[in-house]
C-alpha cells in the first residue's frame, strides 16, 4: 500500500538541493586571508555586523575602495577576490581534516601462494571495489565525485578517505567550511528521496507512519511517487551495479576447492543475494562458517545503518580476513559459560525478559586484509562486529561474532594509546594499563557476545522491534550500551570463573575505560545530527561511573594534574546498576526513561561529571589511525 505523502504524515518535500550557499567568512578569518593572499582590504570592527562595503577599509598610502566598492554594493572584482578567500579557507579546513590522521597500511601479500588461492583473492579485490560503488551510491557521494579538480591533490584525498566530499574528523566534521568540493554539498543520502530533508525530525515522523515498517525496512530505499513515498528494494536502484558484484562472488567461489566447501556455499548465497535483495540464504550459509571449517573471513552485503541520518538503512560493505587461529583457544574457554552468560543477564534484568537459549558461536579472531564499502572508516576501524542483525539468524541467536587483531596493534598505535590514557588516568590506573592486546582483545570479545544476550535487536517489545520501539537512533546507542555495559559486567563472570586473574580483571577495566575517553573525544553527534553510538555510550558509562564512586576526577599525582582516579572495589556494583538499568529499558521498551537518561548524560546536567571539554583538549593532539589497505595477488 502507497500512503500518500501530506503534510499529516508529517512529512514534506522540498526542493532538490544541488549544493549549500558558500559558508560566510568572519571577520577574522576575512582579515587573516586577504593579508596572506593579498588582498588590500581589511574589515573594520565599526560597525559590527555583516560584511558591508561601509565596513571595509582599504590598506596602503593613498589606497581607495574603486576596485572594491561601487554605490552601495561590491564590485565584480570584490566578488572574486572574496571567492579566492572562501577557497583559501575550505582548503585549511581540508588540511586540518586530514592532518588529524596518521596514515597506516596493512598489507597482505599472497603472490607466493597458489594460483588458485590468488584468483579467489583477485576476485574479491574486484568485488570490493565495486561494494566500494555501492556504498558511495547509497551514502549519496558518487555524484559529485567528478565535480573534484584534477590538481586538488588534498581534496581528492580527503573524498577517497572519507568515501564522500564531508569531513568526518573531530575538530573539522562541524566547521561548514570543509569540503572536498567548492559547491560545498549538502549531506545527503541516496536512501531517501531527493528533496526529503534528512534530520531528527523527518526520521521521528517516517516512523510513526503506518506504513513505517515498510518505508524503513533496512534492504530498501525510499522514493517519492507522485505524492506519495514508497518502498523499493535495493535491486531497484542498484540492480546492474548489484550484479556485478554478484559475477565477481560467483567467480571467486569457483576459485575454490573442496577444501573450502563452507565458504564456497557462502558465496555462493551471497551472489544470489545480490542478484535477489533476499539475505536469508546468505546468512544461513554464513553462520556456520568458523575458524574451524574455512582459513577465511569473508562477510559482504548491507548490515549496519550508522551512514544515514535515520540509522535505519543497511549499508553496503565488505569485510575479508584471515582466520587467526588464537581464537580457538578463547573459543574453548568461554563456550561453556554461553548459557550461564544469558542465564545471569536474565537473572540481573528480571521480568518481563526470560533467558533464552544461548545458540550464538564465540567471535573468531580475524586479521583484516580489506575492509570496503560501510567498514571502511575514514579514521579509526571497527575492532569486532556481531552480524546479522535481522532475520532469522539473528532471531534465533545465531550471529556470528569477530574480533579483529591486527587492528592498532603496530608499535605506533600501541605507544600512542598509552600515550593518550596517560592524558586521562592517573599514575595508579595507568599501572593497569595493559602492556599486550589480550584486554583489549577480551573487552572486545565479551562487547560483541553480547550483542546476542539479553534483549537484542530481534527482541520484541508488544509486538514491536527495538527500531520500532525506541526509533533507530535511539536504539543504536541502546544496543551498543547494552554491549559495552556487558563487556565490563562479564569481566567479574570471568575472574569468579577462574580465567583470568584479579589483576587481569583490572587491566580490562582500565583499557576499556580508555577505550571509552577515546570515543568521547570525538563528540556526542555527527556533523548530520545523528547520534555517535559509542561516544554516547562512553559518556552515559562515565556519568554513571562517577555518580557512583567507581571514578573520581581529580589531582591524584604529584604534578597536581586533575584525571580520573579508579576506584577498582567500588567498579563491579557501578557495573552492575548500568547492566540492570540499561537491560530493563530494553525489556521493558521503556523508551520515555531511555530518552530522559541519554539526554541527561549526553547534554544535560549528568554530561557535567563527564568532563568532555578536557577529554577532547587532552586527546585530540592526537592523530587517529586511517587505515588503507594494500593487497598483493
Amino acid at each position: 500500500m502507497n500512503l500518500p505523502l501530506t503534510l499529516a504524515a508529517a512529512v514534506v518535500l522540498l526542493a532538490p538541493p544541488a549544493a549549500s550557499a558558500a559558508p560566510t567568512l568572519s571577520r577574522e578569518d576575512f582579515n587573516r586571508l586577504a593579508a596572506s593572499s593579498g588582498v588590500p582590504l581589511f574589515w573594520n570592527a565599526v560597525p559590527e555586523g555583516a560584511l558591508r562595503p561601509e565596513v571595509l577599509v582599504p590598506v596602503g598610502v593613498g589606497a581607495d575602495l574603486s576596485r572594491w566598492v561601487a554605490g552601495k554594493g561590491f564590485t565584480a572584482e570584490f566578488d572574486r577576490a572574496y571567492a579566492r578567500l572562501i577557497e583559501a579557507r575550505r582548503l585549511e579546513a581540508v588540511r586540518r581534516e586530514l592532518d588529524q590522521g596518521r596514515p597506516a597500511v596493512l598489507l597482505s601479500d599472497f603472490r607466493d601462494r597458489p594460483q588458485a588461492e590468488r584468483s579467489f583473492v583477485e576476485h574479491i579485490a574486484a568485488a570490493s571495489r565495486i561494494v566500494s560503488e555501492l556504498y558511495l551510491r547509497q551514502k549519496g557521494a558518487a555524484r559529485y565525485r567528478d565535480a573534484l579538480a584534477p590538481d586538488d591533490a588534498a581534496s581528492r584525498v580527503l573524498f577517497e578517505r572519507n568515501q564522500g566530499p564531508w569531513c568526518e574528523a573531530p575538530k573539522t566534521e562541524h566547521d561548514p567550511f570543509c569540503s572536498a568540493l567548492p559547491a560545498f554539498p549538502p549531506r545527503k543520502s541516496d536512501v531517501y528521496p531527493d528533496g526529503l530533508a534528512e534530520d531528527a525530525a523527518i526520521c521521528d515522523a517516517l516512523k510513526a507512519r503506518p506504513d513505517a515498517a515498510s518505508l524503513l525496512d533496512p534492504f530498501t530505499i525510499v522514493r517519492a511517487k507522485g505524492k506519495s513515498l514508497i518502498a523499493l528494494p535495493l535491486t531497484a536502484a542498484y540492480g546492474e551495479t548489484m550484479g556485478r558484484v554478484a559475477s565477481e562472488l560467483s567467480a571467486a567461489a569457483m576459485s575454490l576447492g573442496p577444501d573450502e566447501a563452507p565458504l564456497k556455499r557462502y558465496l555462493t548465497a551471497a551472489a544470489g543475494g545480490f542478484r535477489t535483495n533476499d539475505w536469508s540464504e546468505a546468512d544461513e550459509a554464513w553462520s556456520v562458517m568458523g575458524s574451524r571449517n574455512s582459513k577465511w573471513y569473508l562477510r559482504v552485503g548491507p548490515d549496519e545503518t550508522g551512514f544515514e541520518p535515520c540509522q535505519e538503512k543497511a549499508g553496503f560493505h565488505l569485510s575479508f580476513a584471515l582466520i587467526d587461529r588464537t581464537s580457538l583457544v578463547w573459543q574453548d574457554r568461554l563456550l561453556p559459560l554461553r548459557q550461564e552468560m544469558e542465564d545471569s543477564l536474565a537473572a540481573l534484568i528480571g521480568p518481563p525478559y526470560q533467558a533464552q537459549a544461548a545458540g550464538f558461536s564465540f567471535p573468531d579472531f580475524i586479521r583484516i586484509v580489506l575492509n570496503d564499502g560501510d567498514s571502511r572508516m575514514g579514521l579509526g576501524a571497527v575492532a569486532g562486529q556481531s552480524l546479522p542483525n535481522w532475520g532469522k539468524v539473528a532471531a534465533q541467536g545465531r550471529r556470528r561474532t569477530m574480533v579483529m587483531t591486527n587492528i592498532g596493534e603496530d608499535p605506533d598505535s600501541r605507544r600512542m594509546a598509552r600515550e593518550k590514557a596517560r592524558q586521562l588516568l592517573d599514575a595508579e590506573a595507568m599501572a593497569d594499563f595493559p602492556e599486550d592486546s589480550e584486554p583489549r582483545l577480551l573487552g572486545t570479545i565479551l562487547h560483541e557476545a553480547a550483542h546476542n544476550l539479553g534483549p537484542d535487536t530481534d527482541f520484541r517489545v508488544g509486538g514491536k522491534n527495538p527500531s520500532e520501539v525506541f526509533g533507530g537512533r535511539l536504539d543504536g546507542v541502546l544496543e551498543e550500551l547494552k554491549a559495552q555495559t556487558a563487556a565490563l559486567w562479564y569481566v567479574e563472570l570471568l575472574r569468579r570463573k577462574g580465567l583470568i586473574t584479579a589483576a587481569r580483571a583490572k587491566q580490562i577495566y582500565t583499557s576499556e575505560l580508555a577505550w571509552a575517553f577515546g570515543h568521547i573525544a570525538t563528540g556526542m553527534f555527527e556533523a548530520s545530527g545523528s547520534p555517535k553510538p559509542y561516544a554516547q555510550l562512553a559518556a552515559i558509562q562515565v556519568a554513571g561511573l562517577v555518580a557512583e564512586g567507581a571514578l573520581r576526577f581529580g589531582p591524584s599525582d604529584a604534578d597536581g594534574v586533575e584525571r580520573f582516579h579508579i576506584d577498582y572495589q567500588k567498579l563491579p556494583a557501578a557495573v552492575e546498576g548500568l547492566m540492570r538499568r540499561i537491560g530493563r529499558i530494553k525489556a521493558t521498551g521503556d523508551a520515555a526513561q531511555a530518552k530522559a537518561w541519554v539526554a541527561d548524560s549526553v547534554t544535560g546536567p549528568g554530561s557535567q561529571r563527564v568532563r568532555m571539554e578536557i577529554i577532547r583538549e587532552r586527546l585530540l593532539q592526537f592523530p587517529k589511525e586511517s587505515y588503507r589497505y594494500t593487497v598483493l595477488y
